[in-house]
Order: structure tokens, then C-alpha cells, then sequence
């Protein structure tokens, strides 16, 4: 009797396992997290261009570049930089150019990021740990992964419904939705062309290191926002 109890105890909680498990996996994340700090060593590298407040999130392969610089050349390296790690599938290059003087209130985008966490997390329809939210001048950038389009939908109003949100835009892959494979050699030469390019130790390259199989992620842009009943 006590060995059936132990097991459906034990069925129980793997059950629950089971419905707790992320769409993100754990490879993906530690590809992400070794992308991201890459660029950012890259450009701290970089010697004459301005790079020191462009900010760099990975998330499912996909790189956002958000922030600001004072040349065009220095978004377009940075981009490139960004491309240099072999995990990127795409990269989204959201950075302003404008003048150095420009303020920028960060405290303010806190502010909205935790706003939007705090909506996403208190929803039950929509699982929050799938979800990266980053905030730049009240523009909100959503990535991860959705389980349904449905569920994506609901995030963004989230987003939306935020007192200094001025536009919600996503990157979030859709499970079960595909897209055609991103042409990483032809992009990323584009972007590259007449740029500096870093150096790469082999073993930086064998860390980075992604299957050239994986299928690139789905990217929705300002996906459709629809009233969230509190």
C-alpha cells in the first residue's frame, strides 16, 4: 500500500515537472549566455568606434542591439560585431543614432520592465519564464518563446498597457511555427562589408559553437495587442 501511495506521489510531482518545464532549454540558454558575453568583449575591444552604451541581449539565438551612438558607422559595427558569434541566428540592430548629449532616462525604463514582468508574471495564461523584457527609451522588446500565438498576444497587450509604453515589439518564437532559415553568410557579409570584423581564438569559436541545422527563430514585430482582463 505504501509503495503505491510513494509512487503516484511520485507521479504526481513529475506531472508537475512536466507542466512547470520551460520551452527555453538549458543549451539554448548557456549558447545565449556565451553569445552575449562574446559581443560585449568585442566591443569593449573595439578601438574607435563608440560603443559604450549599446546594449546586447541574447535571447533563442536571436541578438537585440538597443542603446544609442553618435555615428552610423558605429551601429552598423556593432551589428557586425554581433554576427561574429557563431551561436546568432539573427540580429536585430534596434540602436539610435544621436548626439552624445542626449538624455536618456534609465530609471524610467526600469521602471516599465518590472512593470511588464510584474503583468506577465501574475497572469496564469501566460508562462513569464519564457519571456526576456528589455526597455529602451519606453520601447518594449519582448523575447523568448510563446506556446501559442494566443499567448504572445496576451504578452504584448501586457506590455502595452504600461503607463510610458510607446510601442511593444517582439521576437518571440511561436512553438510549432517555422520560418525560413536566415541566410547567415550572405546577412551577415552585408553588414560587414568595408566594417571591422574581431579576431576569434579558435577555442572562443569552439565555445560559441552552434549546429548549423537549428532552425532559425520565428520573429514577430509589433504583434497585435488585444485588452488583458485583470
Amino acid at each position: 500500500m505504501l509503495s503505491r501511495l510513494a509512487a503516484l506521489c511520485l507521479a504526481v510531482t513529475l506531472a508537475g515537472c512536466a507542466a512547470f518545464q520551460p520551452e527555453r532549454s538549458v543549451g539554448r540558454g548557456l549558447d545565449d549566455t556565451n553569445a552575449s558575453i562574446s559581443i560585449k568583449s568585442a566591443m569593449m575591444r573595439s578601438e574607435g568606434y563608440a560603443l559604450d552604451n549599446v546594449d546586447v541581449e541574447v535571447t533563442e539565438g536571436i541578438a537585440l542591439l538597443t542603446g544609442s551612438v553618435p555615428r552610423e558607422t558605429d551601429r552598423r559595427t556593432a551589428e557586425c560585431l554581433a554576427w561574429s558569434a557563431l551561436a546568432i541566428r539573427s540580429v536585430e540592430n534596434e540602436i539610435e543614432v544621436t548626439s552624445p548629449d542626449t538624455f536618456r532616462d534609465r530609471s524610467r525604463d526600469y521602471w516599465i520592465s518590472q512593470q511588464v514582468r510584474s503583468r506577465l508574471l501574475q497572469d496564469r495564461s501566460v508562462r513569464s519564464v519564457n519571456y526576456n523584457v528589455e526597455v529602451e527609451a519606453g520601447r518594449v522588446y519582448l523575447l523568448g518563446v510563446a506556446r501559442t500565438r494566443g499567448e504572445l498576444q496576451r504578452a504584448a497587450g501586457h506590455a502595452a498597457l504600461v503607463e510610458g509604453v510607446s510601442d511593444v515589439i517582439s521576437y518571440v518564437r511561436v512553438v510549432g511555427e517555422t520560418s525560413e532559415p536566415i541566410a547567415r553568410g550572405a546577412r551577415q557579409a552585408a553588414v560587414c562589408d568595408g566594417e571591422a570584423a574581431p579576431v576569434r581564438s579558435d577555442a572562443e569559436a569552439e565555445l560559441l559553437g552552434a549546429s548549423p541545422d537549428m532552425a532559425a527563430p520565428q520573429e514577430v514585430r509589433d504583434a497585435p495587442v488585444r485588452p488583458i482582463d485583470d
